[in-house]
């Protein structure tokens, strides 16, 4: 397994049970696939550098977490099903 970091941010105006919920849903993708969570910061509302989806600001959460590329694809899979996922990104983290 390589180490790899996601950082996602959501709609401003999510509620915190539902963005549980969704951190939830993004640990069961990395760990039935085998992954490993290591650390979730939830980082809170703060301002988007512009606009997206005429959204302002966003609620940002940074995983890092240990996996396997099965582990990834169902992660993104999680993520493009979300609607209330504006944007993400996945890195690999050096070792």
């Amino acid at each position: 397994m390589k180490p790899y970091e996601t950082l996602f941010f959501t709609e401003p105006g999510i509620e915190t049970d539902a963005l549980d919920t969704l951190i939830g849903k993004v640990e069961t993708a990395i760990t039935k696939n085998g992954g490993q969570i290591e650390k979730i910061d939830k980082w809170g509302r703060r301002p988007l550098a512009y606009p997206v989806d005429k959204n302002i600001e966003g609620n940002y959460v940074l995983v890092n977490f240990q996996a396997t590329g099965e582990a990834l694809k169902e992660l993104e899979r999680t993520y493009l099903i979300n609607q209330t996922i504006l944007r993400f990104m996945t890195t690999a983290r050096g070792q």
